[in-house]
């Protein structure tokens, strides 16, 4: 960054400034750029350790919000077999399992308790462990007249104990939990209650995200409960022949390929454990986690929420652009220093040098013209700054009038001892100096950075918002606009500041090119067809020349005065459109004028509704 810098600056104000350092210069500017090198990753240390932290705090808060959701949506099952196995009526069909007669009712009652609590399945086992009753009796595939005696929660049950096992059922090939409980008359066991509750529904709310997912394991480390339906039954280490064999004679996984995850776990200072799992669709990148873990000694389990390093690593990337460019600071400021003396080492050896050839009239007419190239070059930087320093407080002018504007107002309010509305004009203030940073950050689009995290953003307020923020200038040029757009939902993902800054420009480049109109027209129409959404601009302007057309959108292309502008608006806002997988497209109307379409994918109402969950609130 630094590198960059320096090249940009004037090649014989470098060569001057050079000049200073005396005979260590390229020394003391090599261990100038050391130091800047060595700030910068230093810097990168600090901020990997600070956000890879925050990062799994944030997954430690979540990780206990998890394990209660799943530990509340068992714990309102298990005591269900409990009861049914005290209940008369219950323990007098365990008396009769052979009887047609009991059989019926006992499929009734297991059909009504499943309709009652939410269970998947519920069902009767005698004590030898074959099914005589069960909810799913009319089904293609009932558990009646099957023998589950080999399952670890029949055989607890049957210990007097709570049964609790996960399997997939070897009959529906459904996942479930499984609770069962003796059935007893007089000290004789008859047999077994047994609930099995479904998965899936808690699974429902675990959809993939970009920022976060969630795995449950079993005690061999196998996945069965997954926010990625590709990571399921999938293995965090490969088996050995005695995990296989329990897991065969518990048929707990039958006629399913257990495979390990092609995956890397690493430690990090302060006990941090990083995951890297490969990406499992062919072409698919590999995905970083930082991996917490919470075991759930009842069900047997382990829960584990795998956050996304993807915001950490930006963040610490931010952190050392930042510190790259304070670097990059200190040292432009010691080259100005250091530029200053040489021109005043300069300054004094020619007068000494034009006072001795004072008499020759050649050399004092050299002297002359040397002075007013000085000059001329000196002029040409400050006409560069001065161009630079409009274009900033064109940006910024109306977000410092509002400022002041809500500063005056919230003195007001304090002073009334309004202290609410106050606090209000401060949080408009927040989000406009946020809006400042955010523009001029966006000032260097086409320098092209890294992409920024895009949000869905609805069109309409985002043009809303935009003309609102223009309605000062729209008015005092006497201009009309109107906007068409049947549909005012239509959302797309990109950086809502960013758009904005976008349609600014548009709208600012129409203006001038109806500055001479009494009355400018210009019209915004926004539709939807074939998975994309366009919003197009029309004024009533001179149009663009043919021969132009092909490098408006280049850096520092212009067709206005000298010192009207620096041709950098179009091609900022042609890099943002395509940041966000759009085009920006300029044409001719037929009728007259020039026509701007920005081109951007339609994002549905559900993909929308899923990110904004997804999203931190």
């Amino acid at each position: 960054m630094a590198l960059a810098l320096f090249s940009r600056a004037e090649p014989a104000a470098v060569a001057t400034a050079a000049s200073g350092w005396g005979l260590g210069g390229a020394a003391r500017l090599a261990l100038a750029l050391v130091a800047c090198l060595a700030m910068v990753l230093l810097t990168q240390l600090w901020a990997e350790n600070l956000f890879f932290e925050q990062t799994r705090t944030r997954a430690a808060a979540k990780l206990d919000l998890y394990a209660s959701n799943l530990s509340g949506a068992l714990g309102k099952y298990q005591s269900v077999p409990k009861l049914l196995a005290l209940h008369g009526d219950v323990v007098e069909l365990f008396l009769a399992p052979d009887d047609p007669a009991m059989r019926a009712r006992g499929n009734q009652l297991t059909e009504t308790v499943n309709r009652l609590t939410g269970a998947e399945d519920t069902y009767f086992m005698d004590a030898e462990g074959m099914t005589f009753a069960a909810s799913n009796w009319g089904s293609e595939l009932p558990f009646v007249g099957h023998n589950f005696s080999f399952r670890p929660y029949f055989q607890q049950a049957m210990q007097g104990r709570l049964g609790r096992y996960f399997a997939l059922g070897t009959t529906s090939g459904k996942r479930g939990y499984y609770f069962a409980s003796q059935v007893s008359d007089g000290g004789e066991i008859l047999g077994a209650v047994v609930v099995k509750v479904s998965l899936d529904e808690i699974e429902h709310g675990w959809t993939a995200g970009e920022e976060e997912d969630v795995i449950v394991t079993d005690p061999h480390g196998v996945i069965f409960i997954s926010s990625r339906a590709e990571w399921r039954y999938r293995t965090l280490a490969p088996l050995d022949a005695e995990e296989r064999q329990a897991i065969a004679e518990n048929r707990r996984y039958e006629s399913v390929d257990l495979r390990p995850l092609d995956l890397e776990l690493r430690s990090r200072a302060g006990g941090l454990q990083l995951l890297t799992v490969d990406g499992q669709a062919a072409g698919a990148p590999s995905r970083e986690y930082v991996m917490v873990t919470k075991e759930m000694p009842e069900a047997g389990w382990t829960l584990h929420v795998l956050a996304s390093t993807t915001l950490a690593y930006s963040q610490t990337v931010t952190a050392m652009v930042v510190a790259a460019l304070a670097s990059a600071l200190v040292l432009l400021i010691a080259l100005v220093v250091l530029q200053r003396r040489a021109r005043l080492v300069e300054r004094i050896e020619y007068q000494r040098r034009a006072s001795e050839e004072l008499e020759r009239r050649v050399e004092e007419r050299t002297a002359d013209l040397r002075r007013a190239q000085d000059d001329l070059v000196q002029a040409g930087k400050l006409a560069a700054l001065g161009q630079m320093s409009a274009a900033l407080s064109h940006e910024f002018n109306q977000p410092l009038a509002a400022i002041r504007s809500y500063a005056d107002n919230a003195q007001l309010l304090i002073e009334r001892n309004r202290e609410a509305e106050a606090c209000s004009n401060l949080g408009r203030i927040k989000d406009l100096t946020t809006r400042m940073a955010d523009i001029s950050k966006h000032l260097m689009t086409f320098a092209r950075k890294p992409r920024s995290e895009l949000r869905p953003v609805r069109l309409a307020e985002v043009l809303d918002d935009t003309l609102d923020f223009l309605r000062t200038r729209l008015e005092r040029a006497g201009a009309e606009v109107s906007v068409d757009q049947p549909d005012r939902g239509l959302t797309v993902r990109a950086g809502r500041v960013r758009l904005q800054h976008v349609i600014l420009n548009l709208v600012a480049n129409a203006l001038d090119a109806m500055k001479d109109q009494a009355a400018p027209r210009m019209e915004f129409a926004l539709r939807a067809a074939g998975g994309r959404v366009t919003v197009t601009l029309r004024d009533h302007g001179p149009g663009i020349a043919e021969a132009e057309l092909g490098q408006i959108f280049d850096p520092f292309f212009t067709t206005k005065e000298v010192g009207e502008g620096l041709g950098l608006g179009l091609s900022i806002s042609y890099n943002i459109v395509k940041d966000f997988d759009g085009v920006l497209r300029a044409e001719n109307h037929p009728e007259g004028g020039a026509v701007f379409t920005i081109e951007l994918p339609l994002l549905s109402a559900r993909a929308a509704a899923k990110t904004a969950l997804k999203e931190p609130a």
